[in-house]
């Protein structure tokens, strides 16, 4: 008989298989609690429930574990990555990213991604598969149990790989993720990042979750933003910039524009200007970033003069937007990094 991964299921799943086995469905909540808050590597070790039901999860369920291979730690701002080694062998990387009030996971949702965007550590080495719902799971525990003195507050899916592409597992993962027997953190703690997979914005829409969203832009120009994000040229600008406007008209939720910031590249007064053109009128903010050097990319960060310039006249345009600092430079942070030097 082949075990389930438990981890794989939702609540209903889970308390609909125990019915099957002749349990009661209330054991779905004490069986969350002990995997998600407690982060059990055992069924036995499941105290609360009674030995005999205990051997009957392991006969007919397993739980998955993910193994960390590498870490690094900042000195300068307490920026955590973790290099995680899944079962067939393949690597993901996960971040904790500390601030004064709050406490982020940077999760993966694929191994490797397919998208190829050219200022990303990822793309070099492809697309392998997408992550198991569990395998999203497994980085929050690993990474509660590793950070135990500092409360998780907020997820973000910024990390290897695009989920809108991995759609069904990682919204089945943020549920898990909501569940209040479960992790417990809050829908609009959650923030899902998309390259703009335009089906995936429209399939969000209907999922009635008070997740955030937040889109990487990078150019209001379609010709910049196709040299940088390929994928543009299938989702091009015009329609990508449509269906954030229907997204935020039918789920009454802002949107997040993500924008790096690179030298002689998009980071011009001129491109400012651009940017806020796009996005007069629509219900968003910007959070823009310097770039942050990867040594297998010729990109390099705009000066501080700069950044200083285009952070003004967004401003000046009336736009909502923030400069994000970098995080984990000593560390190299940045997304695929680790995975990358391994590889």
């Amino acid at each position: 008989m082949n075990k389930i991964d438990i981890k794989s299921l939702s609540k209903n799943e889970l308390e609909s298989k125990l019915k099957k086995l002749g349990e009661a469905t209330y054991r779905a909540r004490q069986i969350f609690k002990w995997l998600y808050k407690v982060g059990v590597a055992s069924f036995y070790d499941m105290t609360d429930i009674p030995l005999n039901f205990r051997k009957i999860l392991k006969n007919n369920f397993y739980i998955m574990h993910l193994v960390v291979v590498d870490s690094k730690h900042s000195s300068l701002d307490g920026t955590a990555k973790y290099l995680f080694k899944l079962k067939d062998g393949n690597t993901i990387e996960s971040v904790f990213l500390p601030e004064p009030k709050r406490n982020t996971i940077c999760l993966s949702s694929q191994v490797g991604c397919k998208y190829a965007c050219s200022f990303c550590a990822s793309a070099p080495f492809g697309f392998v598969r997408n992550l198991s719902t569990s395998e999203i799971i497994d980085q929050v525990i690993i990474l509660k149990k590793e950070k135990f003195s500092s409360n998780i507050t907020n997820l973000v899916f910024m990390g290897i790989g695009e989920p809108l592409d991995n759609y069904n597992n990682v919204i089945k993962a943020i549920r898990i993720f909501n569940d209040k027997d479960a992790v417990n953190i809050g829908a609009r703690k959650i923030t899902i990042s998309t390259c703009g997979i335009i089906p995936g914005i429209k399939k969000l829409e209907n999922e009635h979750l008070q997740i955030e969203l937040s889109v990487s832009l990078h150019s209001a120009h379609n010709n910049v933003r196709s040299k940088l994000i390929p994928i543009n040229k299938k989702y091009p600008l015009r329609d990508l910039i449509d269906a954030c406007k229907e997204y935020i008209k039918n789920t009454n939720r802002i949107i997040t524009f993500e924008y790096i910031l690179i030298k002689d590249v998009n980071s011009s007064e001129g491109d400012a200007l651009g940017l806020a053109k796009l996005l007069e009128k629509i219900k968003c903010k910007v959070n823009t970033i310097s770039y942050n050097q990867i040594s297998a990319k010729n990109y390099k960060a705009p000066s501080a003069r700069d950044v200083k310039k285009f952070m003004q006249v967004l401003k000046r345009e009336g736009i909502n937007a923030v400069m994000r600092k970098s995080k984990g430079e000593d560390i190299d942070a940045g997304c695929g990094q680790l995975r990358i030097a391994r590889l």
